[in-house]
């Protein structure tokens, strides 16, 4: 309770009544496969384009790009792809170093003639002790020879400043200078000695790693340069990637890239905006860089590809169930729980892993929120064969045949593919333009050229009662859904539409109700719960998703001593008891016709 402490008029602010409940979204699919690259995890796509950014286009390897593709044909706005790799696979990776300064190499006279000197490092022609070098100075026709230099000794320094007529040396840090071919000495003026700074390869800044592993991040090349701006601590990054191999400099130009990034005026300065890590992590679609140690990347020409990259071991099924154990590396099924969002579930290779069929059901029954579109093998064999697979009788799951012939970019012809990512773009279509509420069936399916087997009536007699919707060729009306049934013995639900609808209610109370966790448990609670829940259910019947002509007749909503004993109240329990009653698909339309003599006189 507040305290009044003081004479006064206070103004406070109080919640009475209902709070709103916001319906969740019920189509968006999530898509497990292999893919031409990309990282590991479960990323949100919002179109095919984003999708060959990040993973790449069709590959033969997998179906998972055709069906993704026939999502957003099909009406389908967002969806998750996690990319599945094997159990051993490695990333590949470079490390770029930084320069330090050694020596720096001065004319002994101002002037910009001191432009006009060059400079050689070589290895020394003495091997012990290590370290060593030799410097070769020369201008026109004058040249001055020191060998087995030592840069950390000062003696050896001296030696060169007594004895050259051209340039004296400066100890800048330690180490062996690095090897170069005659260079010109810069910066001449008439104040100003022209000079050189010496350097070597020094400790390793950056660790740039492909975004996700495979022997696809070794066709990664990346190339270090100076920045436009040439700031003391900023330089350019440039990424590229070949589809086949990795790309390559030739005569200045970069030749087998597929995809070029170019990251230009970073910084390696923490604090700075342009700071490499905050620049590149995150929006790069290739790579992800790390910072090993302080320091700039090492300047340098051509490009070098990314190695180490290995794909593993073949896909099994415990690839695609993934892991729980590490939260930032979980893959697969695994992923996919921690995302809520997904209420549609699309695995298009699910026909090459024994088990994964039952798998994906399980995983939808264990979440109870999402719905899982499963399809026919493409041998699925004759009608009278056919039945939806073992290990998927389940209410959160429908079974569709046949495959679908699709235009296949990789050899410009036709292709037969599973359809579940079409269906999946349908069933976020119909959500969009109609409700969860209408059946996801009698609708076109986009992007497919025809049907691997034309389903007859007469088949359909035979399949539809099994689970098995079918799809199938109508003249003048194209190539449409004729199905909308679950896998499910259950009667109760038997429509995919009555399932989907439930999700779509539950988890909307679910999330719209959390509000409700350790309020006081009274009568007062109960009056706002009930109220909260009506009003939702109310715009649900106005929708169109409920039976009934009054809201009584479409739904209750209970909660009060009739739903909860003392000893529910005094264990913290809030019981409510909502009943609705689902409009279902009409499935069979009949119309039954008789000859009259005159229609005024017809009486039921």
């Amino acid at each position: 309770m507040p305290e009044y402490l003081a004479p006064g008029v206070y103004v406070e602010e109080i919640e009475i009544g209902a709070k709103p409940i916001e319906g969740v979204s019920t189509s968006v699919a999530g898509f497990l496969g292999q893919t031409e690259r990309g990282p590991l995890g479960a990323r949100l796509v919002t179109g095919f384009e984003q999708f060959t950014r990040l993973y790449g286009g069709h590959i033969a390897e997998s179906y998972l790009a055709y069906a993704v593709d026939g999502f957003f044909r099909n009406g389908g706005q967002r969806c998750y792809i996690g990319r599945i790799v094997g159990s051993d696979v490695k990333s590949s990776l470079v490390l770029k170093s930084s320069e330090a300064a050694v020596i720096e190499v001065r004319a002994k006279e101002d002037g910009s003639p001191g432009d006009e000197i060059e400079v050689k490092v070589e290895s020394a022609t003495q091997l012990e002790p290590p370290g060593l070098f030799k410097l070769t100075v020369k201008k026109g026709s004058k040249k001055e020879t020191f060998d087995n230099l030592s840069a950390t000794d000062s003696n050896e320094i001296d030696r060169v400043n007594k004895e050259s007529e051209l340039v004296s040396l400066k100890q800048m840090g330690s180490g062996t200078p690095s090897t170069i071919g005659f260079t010109k000495l810069s910066g001449g003026s008439i104040e100003v000695a022209s000079s050189l700074i010496l350097k070597k390869t020094g400790t390793t800044v950056i660790e740039v790693k492909a975004l996700g592993p495979g022997s696809w991040g070794n066709r990664i090349a990346v190339s270090v340069a100076e920045a436009s701006l040439r700031g003391p601590d900023s330089f350019k990054l440039m990424v590229a990637y070949g589809k086949d191999a990795a790309p390559t400099e030739v005569d200045g130009k970069l030749v087998g890239a597929s995809v070029e990034e170019i990251y230009d005026n970073l910084s390696a300065n923490p604090g700075s905006s342009d700071y490499y890590i905050k620049r590149v992590n995150g929006v790069s679609n290739l790579v992800v860089l790390e910072q090993k140690s302080p320091g700039t990347p090492e300047i340098a020409k051509g490009f070098t590809s990314l190695s180490g990259g290995e794909d593993g071991s073949p896909i099994q099924l415990p690839e695609y169930k993934g892991t729980l154990s590490d939260p930032d590396k979980r893959s697969g099924l695994a992923a996919f729980e921690a995302i809520d969002e997904i209420s549609i579930v699309c695995i298009p290779d699910e026909n090459e892993v024994e088990g994964l069929t039952a798998e994906v059901v399980n995983h939808c029954e264990k979440m109870k929120d999402r719905f899982a579109i499963l399809q026919s093998a493409q041998s699925a064999g004759t009608v009278g064969n056919l039945w939806p697979p073992e290990g998927s009788n389940s209410k959160y799951a429908a079974f569709y045949y046949p495959w679908i012939k699709v235009f296949d970019p990789l050899s410009n012809t036709n292709k037969l593919v599973p359809p579940g990512g079409h269906i999946a773009g349908v069933y976020a279509r119909s959500d969009q333009e109609r409700g969860v509420h209408k059946a996801p069936a009698n609708e076109v399916l986009r992007g497919v050229s025809e049907l691997q087997v034309n389903v007859s009536k007469e088949d359909q007699m035979t399949l539809n009662p099994r689970g098995v919707n079918c799809i199938r060729v109508f003249p003048g009306r194209g190539i449409r859904i004729w199905g909308a049934r679950t896998t499910s013995s259950d009667p109760l639900w038997k429509y995919i539409n009555v399932r989907r609808l439930f999700n779509f209610i539950e988890e909307s109370i679910d999330e719209g109700t959390q509000w409700v966790v350790f309020e006081p448990n009274n009568e007062r609670l109960w009056a706002r719960v009930r109220q909260t829940i009506n009003q939702f259910l109310t715009g649900v019947w106005r929708d169109g998703a409920l039976m009934g002509l009054n809201q009584d007749e479409a739904f209750f909503v209970r909660c009060d001593r009739t739903t909860m004993t003392q000893d529910d109240i005094d264990n913290g329990r809030l019981i409510i008891l909502i009943g609705i009653a689902p409009v279902k698909p009409a499935e069979f339309v009949i119309f039954r016709i008789a000859q009259v003599a005159r229609g005024s006189e017809i009486a039921e």
